[in-house]
């Protein structure tokens, strides 16, 4: 067959409906295969952005708000002076930022260890003192008893507790107060694992004083008296922090 003979054939031929509707179907499906391609591509995209956003906000919220080392030494009556510790201490404490101080009264005498932190909320919360204490050998001989500290117009609750290490003239009877700040309040409360790793970070404040087995705890507490001004220097420095860390309007 010649090829002009062979153009003429082609050109007289006709494609039947039932193959043209068959190439329409498939076209349709591949249509609808590349759309679905396209839309969990987009998904998996946005999913991935919200991860990044969520991760990247998570890793900020880590550090502390401001530096800790701007908490004042001198703070009314009481002055205070940097302690060292152990750095492997330190470390275990799951904090990013902290600060540990000896605080003396002037008017009074009286000594109180305050140890304030902050850090990840999921590896810091697992240090309260019911844990920490008995891991230290002492045992708890009073309390918990809840107590409210209050500062303008927050009510800061905070658990009171007294340890004994020792006996006789050896012993060491120690009282503890101690407070967590997540989710923009304080609580002495900790839920679970799960709970806290959606918060990204907290603060713990913990003062601490040697006392005696007969001492009245509930007037007058020194604890109370020195929290007070510990939990203003926070608090008056949280809002210009979250200023600052605020991005800025485009």
């Amino acid at each position: 067959m010649g090829i002009a003979e062979w153009t003429g054939q082609a050109k007289g031929a006709t494609i039947s409906p039932g193959a043209t509707g068959s190439r329409r179907v498939a076209i349709g499906h591949w249509v609808r295969i590349a759309l679905a391609c396209a839309l969990l591509a987009a998904s998996g995209g946005v999913r991935a952005w919200q991860a990044y956003r969520v991760d990247a906000t998570l890793e900020r919220a880590k550090q502390s708000p401001f530096p800790l080392k701007d908490i004042p030494l001198s703070l009314g009556s009481w002055k205070g002076q940097d302690s060292a510790l152990d750095p492997q201490i330190a470390r275990r404490t799951g904090s990013t930022d902290r600060i540990f101080r000896r605080y003396v009264n002037h008017e009074t005498g009286v000594i109180l260890d305050a140890y304030i932190l902050y850090g990840p909320s999921a590896e810091m919360y697992i240090h309260a003192p019911e844990v920490c204490y008995p891991g230290a050998g002492y045992q708890q001989v009073d309390g918990p008893d809840s107590r409210t500290i209050t500062v303008r117009s927050i009510q800061a609750p905070f658990r009171a507790l007294v340890y004994s290490k020792g006996e006789g003239g050896q012993e060491d009877r120690q009282e503890v107060y101690y407070s967590w700040r997540y989710n923009g309040h304080w609580s002495p409360q900790v839920g679970t694992q799960k709970q806290f790793e959606r918060i990204p970070g907290m603060f713990k404040v913990h003062v601490a004083r040697r006392v005696t087995a007969r001492e009245r705890r509930d007037i007058s507490n020194p604890c109370e008296d020195l929290l007070k001004s510990l939990l203003t220097e926070i608090e008056s420095r949280l809002p210009a922090a979250a200023t600052q860390s605020a991005p800025a309007a485009s």
